[in-house]
């Protein structure tokens, strides 16, 4: 899968809630490296942004407009997999 389509999908996801670079790996079955590239090309284009949660491990949520812009996937990607069935 192209790296587009993966940061694509990691927008899709980070919709629900921030994730941790571990957690997006796992969910994704990706390596850890692999995500971290992915995350750090990301945050350089500024669609996500990163914080620490409560137990000091660092979480990965979207921007305001990546958000938008990640609705819109999903609600795409949602109505092509209803014609489908």
């Amino acid at each position: 899968m192209s790296s587009s389509k993966l940061k694509n999908e990691i927008s899709v996801k980070l919709l629900d809630e921030p994730m941790s670079l571990k957690e997006i790996a796992q969910e994704m079955e990706i390596k850890e490296k692999k995500a971290y590239t992915l995350l750090k090309s990301m945050f350089n284009d500024e669609r996500i942004t990163s914080f620490k949660d409560e137990d000091g491990q660092r979480k990965y949520r979207l921007t305001e407009e990546e958000t938008e812009k990640a609705v819109k996937r999903k609600e795409r990607a949602e109505k092509k997999a209803s014609k489908q069935t």
